[in-house]
């Protein structure tokens, strides 16, 4: 298996999750420190390929001390259950907002149903169980992480949903972005919008962007996907890109209404996203919560 290590990332490795048996969809990331870390749980089939990583890189399962989940959307957060039966001495690190929806079974079960119905088929990240609470660390935002040769240093970062963080090496200056600054095209080397249902606050991700820019990033590590090239640039890029994206679901709802198939068909000349139906429809919650 095929682990690359990121240039400028200390002993940071990239996991390609192959989600839906696509390549370059979905990252996860070892952290190999004195006391490793996995970066995002991916989905529960991730599992797998991200347990074979640590292999790879050469990481005892037993060693793993942290598995920071960076919001509770399943594509990054089905996978802990079956990460911390595999790795005995880990923690799930887990934003507060989001701890109950992976550590109470009703809310868990809510959760699940309701990706279900927004994918169009049944449990599309899989069906995990609820994480113990007593493995689990809530975070809000200044917390520190001692990794051993290393810490990581957390900051909330709402927008793309209300329960995200990301964490930064303040060292290397690398910064586990996941899905705050939207997802990265590695190929074209442009950052793309990622306002998925139910919660996507356009303010609060501005916000959220001036707040990352303060930390002064090297390197953003992506989960859709992959490490950037430019922290700076893209964060100005994403804070340029976003609301332009808003405003033509916007005007495009005016053109054609609210069926998300005529939006799509309107949109994707320009937009060119492959959860271009799953954005419409976060936007367009986006517009009527504003409008309320």
């Amino acid at each position: 298996m095929d682990v690359p290590p990121i240039e400028g990332c200390p002993d940071t490795y990239l996991v390609d999750n192959e989600m839906f048996g696509m390549e370059e969809a979905l990252a996860s990331y070892v952290l190999d420190a004195d006391r490793p870390a996995l970066l995002d749980a991916g989905t529960e089939t991730s599992a797998d390929r991200i347990l074979d990583a640590l292999a790879a890189v050469g990481v005892d399962r037993a060693d793993v001390a942290y598995v920071f989940v960076s919001h509770v959307h399943l594509d990054h957060a089905a996978g802990a259950e079956r990460l911390l039966d595999a790795c005995p001495n880990a923690t799930a690190v887990v934003h507060e907002r989001g701890l109950p929806y992976l550590t109470d079974p009703e809310k868990l079960d809510r959760l699940l149903a309701s990706v279900s119905a927004a994918i169009g088929f049944e449990d599309p990240y899989g069906s995990p169980d609820p994480l113990p609470r007593e493995r689990c660390a809530a975070v809000a935002g200044g917390e520190t992480f001692d990794l051993g040769d290393r810490v990581l240093e957390i900051t909330d970062a709402p927008g793309h949903a209300p329960h995200h963080y990301v964490a930064l090496d303040p060292e290397s200056r690398m910064l586990f972005s996941a899905d705050a600054v939207g997802a990265f095209h590695p190929e074209e080397k442009r950052v793309a919008p990622s306002t998925p249902p139910p919660s996507f606050d356009l303010e609060a991700n501005l916000e959220t962007i001036d707040r990352l820019r303060e930390l002064d990033p090297s390197r953003l590590l992506f989960t859709h996907f992959g490490p950037g090239e430019d922290a700076m640039a893209e964060l100005d890029a994403y804070e340029r890109v976003l609301p332009q994206w808003i405003d033509d679901v916007a005007a495009a709802r005016e053109a054609v209404g609210d069926d998300i198939d005529d939006l799509v068909a309107e949109l994707e000349g320009d937009w060119e996203m492959y959860t271009l139906e799953r954005d419409v429809a976060g936007a367009l919650g986006y517009l009527d919560r504003r409008e309320e």
